[in-house]
């Protein structure tokens, strides 16, 4: 198990209270964790951290919210399948786990499979079809190399039903999962491009500062002069999430 965590396997007999926690990590970023079935399938278990008062009313709603994003594409062959949750009261999902390896490891060894940023291309597009776009494809971390050489999408939290959107920010929402791709493509495979896509990744593509978080680095840059990214307190995490919320509820 490569691509989607990097945590211990937990061993049959799972119990959300067994979940395994590390110090370093940020609380407010799920558990990740592996569970091994009485069949041999190993499955993701994803927790956050907070099940009690706003915080945890929050992290629910992100859990049921991924929970129904993957329900619609998990018949796809290059999702995260066997989707299901836990207690309601427990802000958790888990899927069975997709045995590959980040596109950023497997292109740090020049070993990107040919023809992979075109099947990746086709899939997303395939994604669309089925009603959901990603938003958060330009993130290396979300795709996967599977053992066949073949691409996975994983991480469905910023997901966003088609249905949810005017028709002009569905074109937007698009544009916006075919540019994650082609940033990704740019970026480890940019001689296997198409010139037509490459020209459109020039004409289309900017850095999107449009988070909480990115604005606030940028302006403290700009204020400072500091070049240097640091971690943001966890005041503007909190604030960060709470806007991805109204964004999301915005569109219901």
């Amino acid at each position: 198990m490569n691509g989607q965590l990097n945590c211990p396997s937990m061993g049959a007999g799972l119990g959300f209270a067994a979940i395994g926690d590390s110090k370093d990590d940020k609380w407010y970023k799920p558990i990740l964790s592996v569970d091994t079935d009485s069949n041999g399938d190993k499955h993701v278990y994803k927790a956050f951290r907070f099940s009690q008062g706003l915080l945890g009313q929050y992290f629910r709603f992100l859990a049921s919210h991924e929970f129904g994003m993957l329900g619609k594409v998990e018949h796809l062959d290059f999702t995260p399948s066997q989707i299901s949750r836990g207690p309601d009261a427990v802000p958790t999902i888990n899927y069975r786990l997709i045995e590959g390896t980040p596109i950023k490891r497997i292109a740090a060894k020049s070993e990107v499979p040919e023809y992979f940023f075109s099947r990746l291309f086709s899939d997303v597009k395939t994604l669309h079809r089925h009603g959901v776009v990603h938003m958060d494809l330009g993130n290396s971390g979300n795709i996967l190399v599977s053992g066949e050489g073949q691409p996975a999408i994983i991480d469905f939290g910023s997901a966003i039903p088609l249905v949810w959107l005017p028709s002009k920010v569905q074109s937007w929402a698009r544009r916006k999962d075919l540019l994650g791709v082609l940033k990704l493509w740019h970026r480890f495979d940019c001689e296997s491009m198409p010139p037509m896509l490459l020209e459109y990744y020039h004409k289309y593509y900017r850095k999107n500062i449009y988070t909480p978080k990115r604005f606030i680095k940028a302006l403290r840059r700009w204020v400072t002069g500091d070049a240097v990214t640091h971690d943001l307190s966890g005041l503007t995490t909190v604030l960060s999430l709470f806007f991805g919320l109204f964004f999301l509820i915005s569109f219901m």
